[in-house]
């Protein structure tokens, strides 16, 4: 049975411990506290980067229909904006979502 769980992005960088880019951490567009880029591009080497990295440390920034940006734990190639790699993995029956913003609430009268 899978777990269920929500944590802010401190509770998140602090027990899974997203590592630096490896490819490009100068350009990497999502930073740590230090500057240090962490988050991996959805293409090219940055992505085969991911595919080859322990499935259990991967986890995708996504985005919802309605604006919000999320990060989840697994490979995913749906709504993606990037992927992290973490030196903790993750238990493989659980479900986790970070959410990193709040979307617009959709009018349910348009």
């Amino acid at each position: 049975m899978s777990n269920f769980i929500t944590m802010t992005f401190d509770e998140w960088e602090e027990k899974y411990r997203p590592m630096k880019n490896s490819i490009d951490a100068a350009g990497a567009s999502f930073q740590d506290e230090s500057g240090e880029g962490i988050m991996y591009e959805t293409c090219g080497e940055e992505e085969l980067a991911v595919q080859l990295a322990d499935p259990h440390t991967v986890w995708t920034y996504t985005t919802d229909t309605v604006g919000g940006t999320y990060i989840r734990n697994g490979f995913s190639m749906w709504d993606r904006i990037g992927y992290f790699i973490t030196e903790v993995p993750f238990n493989p029956d659980d479900i986790i979502e970070i959410t990193v913003s709040e979307g617009e609430e959709e009018d349910e009268d348009a």
